[in-house]
């Protein structure tokens, strides 16, 4: 624990002063509070337009009561997860550019440690995301859950430690993509198009012919760990739990952004 924490307190210190952290974090953290907030505020809007859920005010539809509160904003949050990653990928490439990275091995940071800091700091925010979905969920949950007995309220959580492993193998994947194009721009431009248009029309295309190959690709895989929730209150089948068959999956593919990673960093000039 000590050496994660001196790894994490290095990278912070190369980039407290980077304007486009600041700017990142902050933009993540509005975005998972405005989309857990806004639940209610679009219920009443459906309302006041006189949409109806089977013939009933939307308003009573539980998105936040404790038994469905975790599954939902930690699907919410994962939707937002590019915008750390962009972070990561700004931290591996600037080494490059700038040659720090160099610079860190001469002060005696061996590449393993090199790793881990990098590592250590994808935890850290990935742990501080389901901390503040902790915080949301609990704020919103007394505030508006039916039950909020003990057992009720813990009963779920477990899907806040599903969010953390979703961003922390996205950040690895953003890690590989950093390592291998080593320019901050062009890496953001990929990660970006590769997110939200390469594999989700790869894995539309794929669904037609071959479902169980789409569902393999990688970021398929890493966002599966979470399903999407909310077809439940349309009286639709729901995986209301992390099934073990999509964690193996996930794991599959975070031992192969290792690998790969490995690769970069031993076998490229460094």
């Amino acid at each position: 624990m000590g050496v994660m924490l001196r790894l994490i307190k290095i990278e912070f210190l190369k980039l407290r002063k980077s304007k486009s952290m600041w700017v990142l974090l902050v933009l993540y953290l509005a975005c998972l509070i405005l989309i857990a907030l806004s639940g209610n505020i679009i219920l009443g809007y459906l309302a006041d337009a006189g949409v109806q859920y089977n013939g009933l005010d939307p308003t009573i539809l539980p998105i936040y009561d404790f038994i469905d509160i975790w599954q939902n904003l930690s699907w919410l949050g994962g939707f937002f997860k590019v915008f750390p990653a962009f972070l990561i990928a700004i931290s591996i490439c600037n080494e490059f550019q700038f040659k720090t990275h160099r610079q860190n091995i001469m002060d005696g940071l061996s590449r393993s440690e090199f790793f881990l800091s990098k590592l250590s700091f994808a935890a850290f925010l990935a742990i501080l995301s389901a901390a503040i979905l902790l915080i949301l969920g609990l704020t919103l949950g007394f505030m508006y859950s039916p039950v909020i007995d003990f057992q009720s309220v813990i009963a779920n959580t477990y899907f806040l430690l599903g969010h953390f492993y979703e961003l922390l193998l996205y950040f690895l994947f953003s890690m590989l993509v950093a390592l291998i194009i080593r320019r901050t721009g062009i890496a953001i431009v990929v990660l970006l198009m590769y997110t939200w248009f390469v594999e989700p029309i790869g894995a539309a295309i794929l669904s037609n012919w071959y479902p169980e190959l789409a569902g393999m690709l990688p970021l398929e895989s890493i966002s599966n760990l979470i399903r999407f929730p909310f077809s439940k209150y349309i009286l639709l089948y729901t995986q209301d739990f992390i099934a073990w068959l999509d964690l193996a999956k996930a794991t599959v593919w975070a031992l192969i952004f290792s690998g790969f990673i490995y690769y970069q960093l031993v076998k490229r000039d460094f």
